[in-house]
């Protein structure tokens, strides 16, 4: 038994009959643990035994929305050899001139059975211009399916470090809840031996019962996500029974020694220095020239050029060429008296289309695809705003979770551990009161919560981040 122990249990002991010192000498004893130390539980959240990278590579192989992704990918591939292919030619067959008076096919010498072959042929330079908007088209759908990739990866990282943070908090509540257990034997002690009042023995279980609402909540939270990772990996049967934050950016998120964390000066509000990230211009130039989302602008806006261009070329006639040949039945008669036969005929034909509504028709198909060639590039900047944004919050926000990190390693927590001690050898020693200590116990409980939310928070930060530049950014 340590001195603080040895000192508690004489103090209390003095007040105390002989019956209830061996009860309260058990208490005691149990009460030197105080709540789990954060150290420990970091270390749970740093250990290797983590399954992400396996939740990732069956999330990137089963995932409904990416394999749908893939498969109009290949359907946008696939579109471009017929885009820039002539139309197919068409056969014609029929009768031609027969009379109607007897439909004989004899009778009148231009009566005729007819087939034949039309074939359109779009002016030059229209077919290379489709293909080139189909080849942009799958571009910009492989662009959309990438995009999907790194969001399933992003919401993957997400949802398992809400589960970590679920169960760290709930150890967290767990070691708290065995205080609380402690404390109402010790609060039943006093009350037993005349020395403390039956309130305290009843608020000391109701705090604890509202230790119990915590921990169900939290049960219900980690339900709820692990449900989001069962659609996301197409695994209805998936059970994650340990999940940790990796060792890098655990790492990144606080350092392992509280001793070397530094703040950048002693202001009010200062960070800690010596971040893991980049520089946050040099972070949102990477997202505006590497993000998915830009990506896909710049591929709409170069449809967008090809398909006015396109359509400048509407005006310019496509050529319509056809070849017929006609037989003819029966005989005519020849200038020396006696009939022949009839000799068959073939006939050829070009055809082209008039623009006589050039205006109205092809000028206005112009100035559309300008309009939305125009559309594209507006929406094209204020993409890449909405990214430097973004990525300007996420930054801030991985930031601040160092920054309260620090501030929970170095002092909240060590601090709030101090006065729950306190408390409970005042409480212990029958000069204090429970109040102190179940404020002690809740503030430390908060805290510890505190501490697990900022870690989860900074590595969901960091998969955002990730998400939108398309690459790891932890230095």
């Amino acid at each position: 038994m340590n001195l603080f122990t040895h000192g508690c249990a004489c103090a209390f002991a003095s007040r105390l009959t002989r019956s209830g010192l061996l009860r309260a000498a058990a208490i005691l004893a149990s009460l030197v643990g105080l709540a789990g130390p954060i150290e420990a539980s970091s270390q749970s959240l740093r250990s290797g035994q983590s399954n992400l990278d396996s939740l990732i590579a069956r999330a990137l192989a089963f995932n409904p929305e990416l394999a749908a992704a893939r498969s109009r990918t290949e359907a946008a591939r696939l579109r471009i050899a017929p885009a820039g292919s002539r139309p197919d030619p068409m056969l014609m067959a029929g009768l031609i001139n027969v009379p109607v008076n007897n439909f004989s096919l004899t009778d009148d010498e231009m009566t005729m059975k007819m087939i034949g072959i039309r074939q359109t042929v779009p002016y030059p330079g229209k077919l290379r211009l489709a293909r080139t908007i189909a080849e942009l088209a799958s571009n910009e759908q492989s662009i959309v399916a990438d995009s999907l990739r790194l969001a399933v990866v992003r919401d993957v990282k997400v949802a398992y470090y809400e589960v970590t943070y679920i169960d760290a908090a709930l150890e967290a509540t767990r070691a708290i809840d065995r205080l609380s257990a402690d404390v109402i034997k010790v609060a039943d002690v006093r009350y037993a031996s005349g020395r403390g009042g039956q309130q305290d023995v009843l608020r000391a279980t109701l705090e604890a019962t509202r230790l119990n609402e915590t921990a169900s909540d939290l049960r219900e939270r980690r339900r709820t996500t692990i449900e989001t990772l069962r659609a996301l990996v197409a695994d209805a049967a998936l059970s994650l029974k340990e999940a940790g934050i990796p060792g890098q950016v655990a790492s990144a998120a606080v350092a392992d020694d509280p001793s070397s964390i530094r703040f950048v000066s002693k202001d009010l509000g200062a960070a800690v220095a010596d971040g893991p990230l980049p520089p946050l211009a040099e972070l949102q130039n990477r997202a505006v020239e590497a993000s998915p989302a830009v990506k896909r602008r710049f591929a709409i806006a170069a449809t967008a050029s090809a398909e006015v261009e396109l359509a400048r070329r509407q005006h310019l006639p496509d050529f319509e060429l056809s070849i017929e040949y006609g037989q003819r039945s029966g005989a005519s008669p020849t200038s020396r008296g006696g009939p022949a036969g009839r000799p068959d005929m073939i006939s050829l034909s070009v055809s082209i289309p008039i623009a006589i509504q050039r205006r109205n028709k092809q000028g206005a198909l112009v100035s559309a695809a300008r309009a939305d060639l125009a559309t594209t590039s507006h929406e094209r900047r204020a993409n890449e705003a909405l990214v430097r944004s973004e990525v300007a919050r996420l930054y801030s926000e991985a930031s601040r979770s160092r920054t309260q990190l620090a501030l929970y390693v170095k002092a909240l927590v060590p601090q709030a551990r101090a006065s729950l001690s306190s408390s409970l050898a005042t409480y212990q020693s029958g000069t204090g009161d429970l109040t102190s200590v179940l404020d002690s116990r809740r503030t430390l409980l908060e805290l510890e919560q505190g501490y697990h939310r900022s870690v989860a928070d900074f590595a969901q930060r960091i998969a955002e981040l990730e998400s939108i530049v398309g690459a790891g950014i932890l230095r």
